[in-house]
């Protein structure tokens, strides 16, 4: 398979890393010392489920550079999608299957808005990565989960295959009947751990034990999973529970990539957070007083970095 990984951090350096391990034909889209160190000494993975090197890889800041793809995975965060979008077209023809794996339930929206519609699938991931140093990504915790499916429900055998070579490389990898309710379920756990930790300066199981945050994290689900019924999306009756339980399991110490981007000073999610929560709550009449304090408090940060960027 001719892969192109757009936004090579730590999801689109740990599942495209997978993807070039196994042999299939990798470019990584990647830009400043991250690129440079890339260039120089390969890409390197250190995992739980075991480290690797990659030293020989391609890596370019221009996508002109290097033609259609079959498989286009969008790995970049959402506050940069819609610049990315906007050079992602000499990588596309008529045969890509375009992948976000984004946070948000609105990523293939912004990808179908500036590259149209028909090879946009839904998709996410669900891991803790970061990048260590340039060239060095960092996996913290053994989940490694991909859900992809299509928009249209129609099932198409390219996006079997690549969901096929991610789970032959150990990835927990899944083809959705029904992507939309796997986003909506997918963002009732990242919006809320990401905005609780985010406030709260603190890793999963400090949120857990403590009962106030703890409250503070099931009420910011439960407001996503009235959100999402208003939206026609019809989670499992479970869900909050079950998110719990994931949340339950995972190491104590993991923290979410919004909250260290908001402890570094780096701009960050906010908007496909709280920002979304809080918009689709007024245009669909749902009380979401968690998020509107969430958004309130966090973005004089945001502007901040923004400021710094």
């Amino acid at each position: 398979m001719r892969v192109a990984i757009f936004g090579t951090g730590g999801v689109g350096g740990y599942f495209g890393g997978l993807l070039a391990r196994a042999d299939h034909d990798v470019v990584f889209i990647a830009r400043g010392q991250h690129l440079a160190a890339m260039r120089k000494h390969g890409l390197q993975v250190k995992s739980p489920h075991g480290d690797f090197h990659l030293k020989n890889i391609v890596a370019t800041d221009n996508p002109a550079e290097v033609g259609p793809v079959e498989y286009l995975i969008v790995a970049v965060k959402h506050y940069q999608l819609q610049e990315a979008a906007g050079r992602m077209q000499p990588l596309i023809d008529a045969q890509t299957i375009i992948l976000p794996l984004l946070n948000g339930v609105d990523a293939h929206e912004i990808l179908i808005s500036s590259l149209g519609s028909h090879q946009v699938v839904g998709g996410f991931c669900s891991i803790s990565t970061m990048v260590e140093a340039p060239g060095v990504i960092r996996q913290a915790s053994q989940l490694r989960r991909i859900v992809a499916g299509e928009l249209d429900k129609c099932p198409d055998p390219r996006l079997s295959r690549i969901i096929a070579a991610w789970g032959g490389c150990g990835v927990d990898a899944v083809h959705s009947l029904d992507i939309f309710v796997d986003i909506w379920t997918k963002f009732l756990f990242i919006a809320s751990f990401g905005s609780v930790s985010s406030l709260a300066r603190a890793s999963v199981g400090e949120i857990l034990r403590i009962p106030q945050t703890r409250t503070l994290l099931v009420n910011a689900m439960r407001e996503i999973e009235a959100l999402a019924h208003a939206q026609g999306m019809m989670l499992a009756p479970d869900a909050v529970e079950e998110t719990i339980k994931l949340l339950e399991g995972l190491e104590p110490t993991i923290t979410s990539s919004m909250q260290r981007d908001v402890a570094s000073g780096r701009p960050f999610e906010l908007e496909a957070f709280s920002g979304k929560i809080v918009q689709l709550g007024r245009a669909s009449n749902v009380p979401t007083p968690t998020y509107d304090l969430v958004d309130g408090l966090l973005r004089p940060a945001l502007l901040r970095s923004l400021e710094h960027a």
